[in-house]
């Protein structure tokens, strides 16, 4: 047991959780940039989208209220049934030992922090969620309830993620125990939420929009009731399996990296679309 608690399985762990979290990020934020690009289209309104923001080139008043309901509702529609999926994919590969279902934690982890982030802070947002609020004409109860069910999604999946967590460690560990959770969990959780965040931010400038410039909070606070929940877990034993091994994820390491670099440099001028 001393001997996989040692430095080098440390940052293996964390340099593979990092990575996902890094590319899931990443792969939500473009899924969301390309529903505006999309949706658009079925009104014939031109669109720019580039690494950080979204523009449409079209006067005020050619916006209709089923214009902006669905272009600005699409990508949390998305982003949500892409966290849902995510979750499925975790699930069907939580019994194998295979490192690569942290990216579906993560994806699932981040849908599920912007879908109900954007509910809880939906009154406060500018863009977004923010557009239907303002043009459904809610009253003040009605978004107050909409910000509690938001409020209440982030518990709920604060509390849920432990579990996850606590079951993603039989990619390593043939036992998940009290001795081994500080551990684990600072490699697979805490290490990546800090690093990946500063490199997310970096990704952005210079422009970060609303959910760029304080989601980390919101995934902070997350984390922290996350781990005052995960210290509560059961230990765990696992199958044994011959492929569980700690093991950089190199390919998939390799691939985030030049996504990262790549996605960064391609989009920097942007994507125009004139339908």
């Amino acid at each position: 047991m001393n001997n996989q608690l040692s430095r080098q399985n440390f940052w293996i762990i964390a340099l593979n959780s990092t990575a996902a979290y890094m590319l899931s990020y990443l792969f939500l934020f473009y899924l969301n940039q390309f529903s505006y690009l999309l949706t658009a289209g079925m009104y014939d309104y031109a669109i720019s989208i580039d690494y950080a923001t979204y523009y449409f080139h079209i006067e005020p008043y050619e916006w209709t209220h089923d214009a902006v309901i669905l272009i600005f509702s699409s990508g949390y529609i998305l982003t949500f049934l892409a966290g849902l999926l995510s979750l499925l994919a975790f699930y069907q590969l939580v019994a194998d030992a295979f490192p690569i279902k942290v990216f579906f934690f993560w994806t699932s982890f981040h849908a599920m922090t912007f879908v109900f982030g954007g509910l809880m802070v939906g009154n406060l947002l500018t863009e977004g969620i923010g557009h239907v609020f303002n043009w459904l004409y809610l009253t003040d109860t009605v978004k107050l309830i909409i910000s509690l069910i938001g409020f209440f999604g982030l518990l709920m999946m604060s509390i849920f993620s432990a579990r996850l967590v606590a079951l993603s460690s039989n990619a390593y560990f043939e036992k998940y125990s009290e001795r081994i959770g500080p551990f684990f969990i600072t490699a697979q959780v805490l290490v990546p939420y800090l690093i990946g965040s500063v490199l997310i931010f970096v990704y952005f400038l210079p422009k970060p929009q609303f959910h760029e410039r304080y989601s980390w909070i919101i995934i902070g606070v997350m984390l922290l009731l996350f781990y005052l929940r995960i210290r509560h877990n059961d230990d765990l034993m696992f199958e044994e399996d011959d492929k569980r091994s700690f093991r950089l994820m190199k390919g998939f390491i390799l691939f985030t990296a030049l996504f990262y670099v790549l996605s960064r440099i391609l989009m920097a001028k942007g994507i125009f679309i004139d339908w």
